[in-house]
């Protein structure tokens, strides 16, 4: 595994109700810098963990990540409270990755070294990988470079998907929210992105 991925602690998230973040965001939409500043504490960790996976870059990661927070002190005027504040906050995360990829994207038409995409094979439901029994050792580690290769071979839209719905939890409703798409598109992304995962990773476990 990446030496650089994240472990960021959710335990100052799981301290703050739905009344505490509405009265941070208030207090951060009335122009509290500090109110803002306890935002970015409780909810840093899972921003970031996001965009990692994302772009599977610690460097990256860091920059968007920061990226994200400042477009959120500049749009909380927008920020309405239909949604929770991190449904709102991955809103922003993901575009700012989905921007910078679509720049990117514009960049590599030019470049020799573009490689045309594969179509895939139909697959069967996929499952992230068992990482969890201690006795697997290197070859734990063997799968989970396979897992984060076929992941950042996915198009950046259905890997936020795959990664709001299996690594967050985030319910279809929630993950519609935060990329602004209908929940059937969510669904039918996160379908075609496990059969992708399936068959990249197909004979590895």
């Amino acid at each position: 595994m990446n030496n650089d991925a994240p472990a960021p602690s959710n335990t100052e998230e799981r301290s703050l109700s739905r009344a505490a973040v509405d009265a941070l965001v208030a207090r951060a939409r009335g122009g509290d810098e500090e109110a803002f500043g306890e935002l970015v504490k409780a909810f840093h960790g899972r921003v970031y963990g996001v965009i990692y996976r994302m772009v599977n870059n610690a460097e990256d990661a860091r920059e968007l990540a920061q990226q994200a927070w400042v477009k959120a002190w500049q749009r909380l005027g927008s920020y309405k409270g239909d949604a929770q504040f991190f449904t709102w906050m991955y809103r922003i995360a993901v575009n700012a990755v989905l921007d910078e990829a679509r720049r990117s994207a514009r960049r590599k038409e030019v470049s020799l070294d573009e490689t045309p995409e594969r179509e895939p094979r139909p697959a069967a439901a996929w499952q992230p990988p068992d990482v969890g029994r201690p006795d697997r050792g290197m070859e734990r580690e063997e799968v989970w470079r396979a897992f984060e290769a076929a992941l950042a071979r996915l198009s950046p839209e259905h890997r936020a998907a795959l990664i709001l719905r299996e690594v967050e939890g985030l319910s279809y409703r929630e993950i519609g929210q935060a990329m602004k798409c209908r929940t059937g598109t969510v669904m039918s992304r996160i379908y075609y992105a496990r059969r992708q995962m399936q068959e990249m990773l197909r004979g590895i476990r």
